[in-house]
């Protein structure tokens, strides 16, 4: 198994080792490049989901694609890394039968078997910690379930039926922009007088966890979507979006498309990022290096929050341009934790305002019979944030404000994706007025240009699920507009 540059290990024995083995890192790194006077049908920025999923079903259908991709690896914001025979989900980790163009994918590659459930009853300290405005409290997981079920529906129910008219097709294109003026501070401000201090803390973690803050650049729309989605019940999403994970690890779903699709003729080039964009009777992509290569489409699958650092000639439209300037607040930190032993595999977690950390989840143990536990903490640069370089101690400290008591942490492993420059942030979360405003537009293509990310997928937005759906859907448009256009010379 090869090492990644990206991902950080660290245990009391060796310190800080920066990099992660994963099967997710591609070798050779460039296959089959093309020249710079070869003209393609289509190149694909991006090896995430939906720049994997894009390039399968392009390559299948024959069309001569080139994947480029600045990292090492595949995945994107989802990989996972295998150390002492425990996979450790870097990024983006649950799926559910209920994604339907995620499991799709498991299905079409033999997975739809390879599931693990996260929550393990049974353990010795079988409990939810609430820490709340300096109140620290321990309670069973069924009063952790009610506690969650009041806040969360009570935030949600904005128009008195629980959304069941406002959003009945949570998947559509169409879903209501009714309360997007609205942010989520805004909605806890409204219904402030119907929760205590305390359920406000927990609602405070449970949004926090979901976007990244600071709550009042949280829209609420996004908030809305996800009550939808999770079947228009209180505990829905947790079950489809906070319960099961491929057993083998993300990255043997990634590998699996990007495998098929170098079998289909794929070429590719990693550790490429790429600079510039020009779009004219033909695409002409720069990378930093200086090389250019050519084609008739181009799908750039790269997250919002980044998009502005490519130069593209000419300049997208001006309603993309605000899009991209506007962002995604969820900048979130993801780290895992390996407790000694294995009494802690029951618990969870919840801080507000937190210490760097607002959020633990214990989800299985190791082979060496330690609990794994992951956590999530609010946006790295919001006020309750935390930066994790050179910060090891830090991260232990943001640990022990949300344990019960204190344990013995024997592994630490996080990718730090507020300083990633291929992401700068998580999973995206979108600010009040943004799909009203620029959904439609980030999704039409421009001349020659088709942007493609879960950031502004319809349905399962932010996802995993939506970085498949788009990754599907901007294949489907290269498609058509090379069937509809007559075959001619370059020039």
């Amino acid at each position: 198994m090869q090492t990644s540059r990206e991902g950080v290990h660290w245990t009391p024995r060796t310190g800080v080792v920066q990099g992660l083995p994963s099967l997710s890192v591609i070798e050779p790194q460039q296959f089959h490049v093309p020249g710079a006077e070869e003209l393609l049908d289509v190149i694909v920025i991006g090896a995430g989901y939906a720049g994997l999923v894009a390039s399968r079903e392009l390559a299948i259908q024959q069309k001569k694609v080139l994947l480029l991709e600045g990292r090492d690896r595949i995945g994107g914001r989802t990989w996972h890394s295998t150390i002492n025979g425990f996979n450790y989900e870097m990024g983006g980790t649950w799926i559910h039968w209920h994604m339907p163009h995620i499991y799709h994918e498991m299905s079409r590659y033999g997975l739809q078997d390879d599931w693990i459930v996260s929550q393990t009853p049974g353990g010795e300290q079988d409990f939810f910690t609430l820490t709340s405005y300096g109140q620290q409290s321990n309670m069973s997981h069924e009063r952790e379930n009610e506690m969650f079920t009041k806040t969360w529906a009570t935030f949600c129910n904005v128009d008195g039926v629980l959304l069941r008219d406002a959003m009945t097709y949570p998947l559509s294109a169409e879903l209501t922009t009714k309360y997007d003026h609205l942010s989520c501070q805004d909605r806890i401000n409204q219904i402030r007088d119907q929760l205590t201090q305390q359920e406000i803390g927990f609602l405070e973690g449970v949004l926090l966890q979901m976007g990244g803050g600071p709550l009042d650049r949280m829209g609420l729309t996004d908030a809305l979507r996800w009550y939808a989605l999770g079947g228009f019940t209180p505990t829905g999403l947790n079950d489809i979006a906070l319960s099961t994970r491929p057993k083998s690890g993300q990255s043997t779903i990634a590998r699996k498309i990007f495998d098929h699709a170098v079998r289909s003729g794929l070429k590719y080039s990693f550790s490429t990022p790429v600079a510039k964009i020009e779009d004219g009777s033909y695409v002409t992509v720069t990378t930093r290096s200086g090389q250019t290569f050519m084609s008739k489409k181009l799908i750039c699958t790269i997250p919002l929050n980044v998009l502005g650092d490519i130069t593209f000639s000419p300049p997208l439209s001006p309603l993309k341009r605000a899009a991209i300037s506007q962002g995604s607040t969820q900048k979130c930190n993801k780290i895992h934790f390996d407790l000694a032993g294995p009494d802690m595999k029951s618990w969870s977690s919840l801080g507000s305002p937190g210490k760097g950390l607002i959020s633990a989840l214990a989800d299985n143990t190791t082979p060496a019979n330690d609990t794994h536990v992951v956590t999530f903490g609010p946006s790295a640069d919001s006020k309750q944030g935390m930066k994790l370089k050179n910060n090891i101690e830090g991260i232990k400290d943001a640990l022990n404000h949300l344990l019960p008591f204190k344990r013995d942490i024997k592994r630490i492993v996080y990718h730090d994706w507020f300083n990633d420059e291929f992401s700068k942030g998580t999973w995206c979360y979108l600010p009040p007025d943004w799909v009203s405003r620029y959904l439609k537009a980030m999704q039409q293509p421009e001349g020659n240009v088709i942007l493609a990310n879960a950031d502004w997928s319809n349905g399962w937005r932010g996802w995993i699920d939506g970085a498949a759906q788009q990754g599907i859907e901007s294949a489907s448009k290269v498609v058509d507009a090379l069937q509809s256009v007559p075959k001619s010379s370059r020039l």
